[in-house]
C-alpha cells in the first residue's frame, strides 16, 4: 500500500520539492510537504523496511508487480485465460497472505486543535489508519469538536467520518470503526455513551475501552501506536523532558514528579493492553507533522540536543559571507516556536543492574549471548570478568543485556562497551533502545570496538554518544 501510494506522484522528486504552492495546486504542495515530511525523518535502511512491510500487510508480496505476476500464474494454473488487468483473484490458502491494516490510536487532549488536522492527514497518506478520540467536557462540546476535526481533515486532503454515537455502550461496537477504515476514511469518535435514563453523557475511560477493544479483533488490524496530543510536548519531570520511558521500570519514580500524571497512567495501561512491540508516543497539537512522523516510522526517541558554543557575531557573518555592519533597521518577522521533541514510551522491561557476576544467573546469560550472536561462547569468558571491574545491565528475564568493563589503561579504568545482546524474539519490542538509554546513564562516556556496518556505530552517532 505504501509504495503504490507513492506510484501516484509522476513528476521527478526535485521538481517536486522546487514547486510553489500557488492556489488551486494544493494537491502538489501537500505532496511536497508529505515528501519533506517523510524525509526529515531520515530512518535507517532496516527501520524504512519494518515500517513499509507493517503498512503494506505483506511479507511475500512487496510489490504491485509480484502480485500480478502471481495473479497471471495462478489464472494460468486454473485455466482462467479471460483475466481482466487488476482485477482481484483470490488466492488459495496456501498462497494467500492476509491484509492487516496498521492502525494508530490518537487521543487529543486539548482544548485547541493545532496542526492535527495536517499531522492526521500526512498519517493516512503514509498507509497509517489513524482512530481518533477527541477530549470533550460535555456531549455538546464532543459532538462539535468531532466535526471540527473532521472538517480540519478534510481541509488538508485527507478524508475522515466523524462519529457520533454506536461505539460506546455496554460494550464498545468497533463496526462503525472498521467501515470508516475500509472506506478510506479516518473515525473520529466522540467519547459518548448512553446512560440509563438514555441520555448522552461523556464517557471516562473511553480510549482504555476502545483500546481493549481493537487489541481483541482478529488479524485484520494491528493497533501499534498510541499516540496522545496535548498542549504540552510530552512528559516531563522535575523540569526535563523525558525522551524514552520505560514504564516497567521508570513509571513509580516519574509517578511522584510528573507533570501530566494522568497522561503516564493512560500510556500504561493502554500499553499494557496492547502487543509488546506497541509504541506510546505523547507529543504537541503544534508540533511539526514531520515528528510525529518520525516516531511512527522510526520507533526510537528524538536525538539528545547537542547545544554548540555559540560563536562571535563578527566570526559568523565573515563565515557566512556577510558584510561586517549591522543595517540601520532591520526588520525581522516574529519567530514561531514549534516543539522539538515528543517523549516515546515503551512498556517495556525491568532492568537489573550488576557490578559482580556474584548477583548474576550465568547460565541464562551464557543463553542470551549465545543466541544474540548464533555463536558458542568460551566459558572462559567469564573468568575473565571476574578479574576485572564490570557492570553488567539486564533487561527483563534476561532478554537483553549489555556488558561493560574497566580495562587498566594508563593507571586509569576505561569503560569498555563489551557485549550488547539482545534476543531475536524481542526485536521489535524497544529493547535496544531502553539498553542504550540505561548505558548512557552507567557510563556518560564509553568505548567499544565495531564493523563499520554495525548498528551501533549510527545509533551512537545519532545520539551524540
Amino acid at each position: 500500500m505504501f509504495l503504490r501510494r507513492w506510484a501516484v506522484v509522476r513528476r521527478p522528486l526535485t521538481a517536486l520539492l522546487s514547486s510553489g504552492s500557488a492556489p488551486g495546486n494544493q494537491s502538489l504542495t501537500r505532496s511536497r510537504e508529505l515528501i519533506l515530511s517523510v524525509l526529515s525523518t531520515v530512518p535507517s535502511p532496516r527501520e524504512a523496511r519494518k515500517f513499509i512491510d507493517s503498512v503494506s500487510g505483506q511479507e511475500t508480496l512487496r510489490s504491485q508487480r509480484e502480485f500480478e505476476e502471481r495473479q497471471a500464474q495462478l489464472a494460468i494454473e486454473q485455466g482462467d485465460r479471460d483475466l481482466v488487468p487488476g482485477e482481484f483473484l483470490h488466492l488459495p490458502n496456501e498462497v494467500q497472505t492476509p491484509m492487516r491494516t496498521l492502525a494508530a490510536l490518537v487521543y487529543v487532549d486539548s482544548e485547541t486543535l493545532g496542526v492535527v488536522g495536517k499531522m492526521l492527514a500526512q498519517m493516512q497518506r503514509i498507509g497509517v489508519a489513524p482512530i481518533v478520540v477527541t477530549k470533550a467536557n460535555d456531549h455538546i462540546s464532543a459532538v462539535r469538536r468531532t466535526h471540527m476535526l473532521a472538517d480540519a481533515v478534510e481541509r488538508e486532503g485527507g478524508r475522515a467520518r466523524p462519529i457520533c454515537g454506536g461505539v460506546f455502550g455496554a460494550d464498545v461496537c468497533s463496526e462503525p470503526i472498521t467501515a470508516a477504515i475500509a472506506q478510506g476514511q479516518i473515525p473520529v469518535i466522540a467519547p459518548l455513551a448512553v446512560d440509563s435514563g438514555q441520555q448522552l453523557r461523556v464517557l471516562d475511560g473511553s480510549v482504555t475501552a476502545l483500546a481493549r477493544a481493537l487489541a481483541a479483533l482478529d488479524g485484520s488490524m494491528s493497533v501499534a501506536r498510541l499516540i496522545l496530543l496535548g498542549g504540552e510536548s510530552g512528559i516531563t519531570a522535575g523540569g526535563e523532558l523525558q525522551r524514552l520511558v520505560n514504564l516497567e521500570e521508570d513509571y513509580v519514580r516519574l509517578e511522584s514528579s510528573c507533570e501530566r500524571t494522568g497522561a503516564l497512567q493512560l500510556m500504561r495501561t493502554c500499553l499494557g493492553i496492547l502487543a509488546p512491540t506497541a509504541v506510546g508516543i505523547v507529543a504537541s497539537v503544534h508540533a511539526d507533522p514531520s515528528l510525529v512522523l518520525k516516531g511512527l516510522i522510526s520507533e526510537r526517541p528524538t536525538a539528545v540536543p547537542q547545544f554548540k558554543k555559540p560563536e562571535s557575531p563578527v566570526v559568523a557573518r565573515i563565515l557566512d559571507g556577510v558584510p561586517n555592519y549591522q543595517p540601520i533597521y532591520e526588520h525581522k518577522e516574529p519567530a514561531v516556536i514549534q516543539p522539538s521533541q515528543f517523549t516515546l514510551l515503551r512498556h517495556g522491561f525491568r532492568i537489573q543492574r550488576h557490578t559482580s557476576l556474584d548477583t548474576v544467573d550465568i547460565d541464562r546469560l551464557r543463553c542470551l549471548l549465545e543466541s544474540s550472536f548464533q555463536r558458542k561462547l568460551d566459558m572462559a569468558y567469564f573468568e575473565r570478568l571476574r578479574h576485572l571491574g564490570i557492570q553488567i545491565i539486564v533487561a527483563g528475564e534476561y532478554q537483553g543485556a549489555v556488558i561493560v568493563t574497566f580495562e587498566k589503561t594508563s593507571g586509569e579504568d576505561l569503560p569498555y562497551l563489551d557485549k550488547f545482546a539482545v534476543l531475536p524474539e524481542v526485536q521489535g519490542t524497544g529493547m535496544a533502545d531502553i539498553l542504550w538509554d540505561e548505558l548512557r546513564v552507567a557510563c556518560p562516556s564509553c568505548m567499544w570496538r565495531s564493523r563499520n556496518d554495525n548498528g551501533v556505530n549510527q545509533k551512537s552517532t545519532r545520539e551524540g554518544y
